[in-house]
């Protein structure tokens, strides 16, 4: 598990750092990618959907991304872009093409819908995160413009 996730961290580093992010920025969002394959790999453990692990994984490192923006002052991108890139479904996307090159088309059918909807999970955990953040400052805003 330790291995899994130092070579997560490496990942994720290795893509902040093609991204040209600063040092701090760079290790800071490599944590992110160790802590969303953290919560991926539990979700596998606890859980016999795999795309509920890909949510988690990405729910957590969207919160991760967020603090860390809110308090370096740095767009969230810069965090949560490189710390996806463990959790991203590469090979669901070769073994697509694959199939599809030997003329499997159902196989190919049925792991092209199993990668869009382990993206979809991504997605989907990352906005539920966006989401829940915006509608919290909203109405934290609305709460300080009532009491002055």
């Amino acid at each position: 598990m330790v291995l899994r996730l130092i070579m997560a961290y490496m990942a994720s580093l290795s893509f902040a750092y093609i991204f040209n992010l600063n040092r701090k920025t760079a290790l800071m969002s490599a944590i992110g990618g160790s802590i969303g394959w953290y919560f991926y790999s539990q979700g596998l453990l606890y859980f016999q959907d795999s795309n509920v692990a890909y949510f988690l994984g990405a729910v957590f490192l969207s919160y991760y991304g967020e603090i860390m923006a809110r308090q370096t002052k740095t767009p969230v991108t810069s965090y949560i872009t490189p710390a996806l890139i463990p959790l991203v479904p590469g090979s669901g996307l070769y073994n697509t093409m694959l199939q599809s090159l030997e003329g499997n088309y159902n196989g190919a059918l049925r792991e092209g819908i199993t990668t869009l909807m382990a993206s979809g999970s991504l997605a989907i955990g990352i906005l539920v995160v966006f989401t829940l953040i915006k509608i919290y400052y909203l109405i934290k805003r609305r709460i300080s413009h009532e009491t002055n």
